[in-house]
């Protein structure tokens, strides 16, 4: 398994040395195959000018709405086909004789009926993923045992229960390998039709190359149309995951340091995706939304930019809560009885040796992201990226641990509030404004509460075993007022923001969010034991953040100057 799993990481960078080497040493002509620094260089150049963020921007557009369009009513059709009979007679011979058509080749008639604008491209890519989605879904749906339609019938189900309850469930492996060959269809076909009467995509960056003779961005555009391919499979094999748990794959294998006795192991995929705790990345996640609604509001966006900042914030956040929970671990602090942490190291499903790893290879990926970043707005972002990275581990890591000495609410309020809001938009403009900052204040005020209200569920275990945080320091009357100044904190500065003309009047909406707050309160001042509190306290406190953030970016994009 160990040997499988490092062919897998170390065949694309052998493959990238010898690449190297011949370019080099001049086995390839260099001027015709490029090696695979000068190509890293020409997307570092593409990127710092923001032409490589608009264009995959553009294209990816033309996908996901293609997509859409074709995948949905191909598994509406393929279900029906699958499930009765009489519909997959009449329609077979038609989707038979015109599956084999190629879809590239129907292009130009497309271009005639629609003319070269997006409906065209954006069609072409519904056209050419439809038949394979529409195929797969019916062949999931006819390839299920019949007796399953049976003991349905045999309960009462008939009609739309049969098409909910066995069709669709039974047919969602099959309906997945459509969706991944489509996708790989999809980005063949956008590319292909983006050469033809396009001024904007990736395809038209490679014509647009092909006819200078630059060769470094020919491959340059190749080489990001493989990456997004990759993204896309790696984004559909997740969803399919979380779609069909019950599915054994490739993430059901064991990994050192992991185990369960007397029970079969879940799968490495799974156990750290446990360990990382996706449910609070809504924390990472939030201010970056509302940073870049702020530039979008001040006219500036680049997707690509946008969504490099997003991953990395994500990734870093991640790296943390490893590191939290490793230190937290070592330091005796987290035990088995704990509600906090994710678990792995107590329930034996990781070794705290393999948390820690996998910290720094999240942390080595984000700054493999921030170096994109950096090539496009300079050394603040190397600055700012190498602040996070050190207070994300020095929080609980390090000979003085951030989060043991009381700091870290401030750690949490400047780097998870301020930070990644003023960073998100500094990335999509060059420069951070007065919005910017009032955006952040409100924002960094409930991620602050969420820490609060965690460190007062944890106050009495923290004391008993030294963890010196500033709930312990306040108690847990001065806690419970510390959490009620965030929470008036964050209504008022939308409020000073709007009377100082830093916010746009729309951004008092936030003030639907008051009785969750409310709720909020209540909930943390009749107390309870540590599950309460996390059921009716840290994920209320999570929610209302991602509301007021949410709500405030929205406020931002629709007063945007179009």
């Amino acid at each position: 398994m160990r040997s499988s799993r490092w062919l897998t990481a170390l065949s694309p960078l052998a493959f990238l040395a010898l690449w190297e080497l011949a370019s080099r040493t001049g086995l390839a002509d260099p001027r015709f195959i490029p090696p695979p620094s000068s190509v890293a260089r020409t997307v570092a150049t593409l990127a710092s000018t923001g032409e490589l963020a608009f264009h995959v921007g553009v294209s990816v557009r033309r996908i996901l709405v293609g997509f859409a369009a074709g995948a949905l009513p191909a598994v509406i059709l393929g279900l029906a086909m699958g499930l009765w009979p009489p519909v997959r007679a009449a329609l077979m011979p038609l989707v038979a004789s015109l599956y084999p058509i190629p879809k590239i080749a129907v292009y130009p008639l497309i271009i005639v009926y629609l003319g070269i604008g997006e409906a065209s491209k954006v069609t072409i890519v519904a056209v050419s993923i439809f038949f394979l989605v529409l195929l797969n879904t019916m062949a999931g749906v006819v390839g299920l045992d019949r007796a399953y339609f049976q003991i349905a019938r045999a309960y009462g189900a008939s009609g739309w229960r049969l098409f909910t309850t066995v069709a669709l469930p039974g047919a969602l492996p099959q309906i997945f390998t459509g969706l991944k060959l489509g996708m790989g269809f999809a980005l063949i076909v956008i590319v292909g039709a983006e050469l033809l009467g396009s001024d904007a995509g990736i395809g038209f960056v490679i014509w647009r190359s092909y006819q200078i003779f630059a060769v470094d961005t020919m491959f340059a555009g190749l080489l990001v149309t493989a990456i997004l391919g990759w993204a896309a499979t790696a984004a559909l094999d997740w969803l399919e995951r979380m779609a069909l748990p019950w599915r054994p794959g490739p993430a059901d294998v064991w990994v050192p340091g992991a185990g369960r006795e007397g029970g079969e192991h879940p799968g490495w995929l799974r156990v750290w995706w446990q360990a990382v705790r996706p449910f609070s990345f809504t924390a990472s996640v939030t201010p970056v939304l509302v940073g870049t609604a702020a530039a979008v509001r001040d006219g500036a966006f680049h997707p690509g930019l946008g969504a490099a900042a997003l991953l990395a914030s994500v990734g870093i956040h991640a790296a943390t809560n490893l590191f939290n929970d490793y230190y937290d671990h070592v330091r005796g602090v987290d035990t088995p009885e704990s509600v906090g942490p994710s678990g792995v190291i107590q329930q034996g499903l990781l070794s705290p040796r393999a948390v820690r790893t996998g910290a720094w290879v999240l942390v080595g990926a984000s700054g493999l992201l921030g170096l994109v970043l950096v090539a496009a707005r300079g050394w603040p972002v190397l600055a700012v990226g190498a602040a996070s990275v050190l207070a994300g581990y020095a929080y609980t890591g390090g000979p003085v641990p951030l989060g043991y000495r009381a700091l870290g609410d401030l750690v949490v309020f400047v780097f998870m509030g301020l930070v990644i809001v003023a960073g998100a938009y500094f990335i999509q403009t060059g420069t951070v404004s007065a919005t910017a900052v009032w955006a952040a204040l409100p924002v960094a005020a409930l991620v602050d509460a969420i820490l609060v209200v965690n460190n007062l569920r944890d106050l009495r275990t923290d004391r008993e075993r030294g963890k010196r945080t500033l709930a312990t320091v306040l108690g847990p009357r001065g806690t419970r007022i510390h959490l009620a100044a965030l929470l008036v904190g964050t209504y008022a500065a939308v409020g000073a923001g709007v009377l100082l003309s830093r916010l746009p009047p729309a951004s008092l909406v936030v003030a639907l969010t008051i009785p969750q707050a409310v709720r909020l309160w209540q909930a943390v001042r009749a107390g309870g034991d540590p599950l309460t509190l996390t059921q009716r306290g840290v994920r209320e406190a999570a929610s209302l953040h991602g509301r007021v953030g949410w709500l405030l970016a929205a406020a931002l994009v629709w007063t945007a100057r179009w």
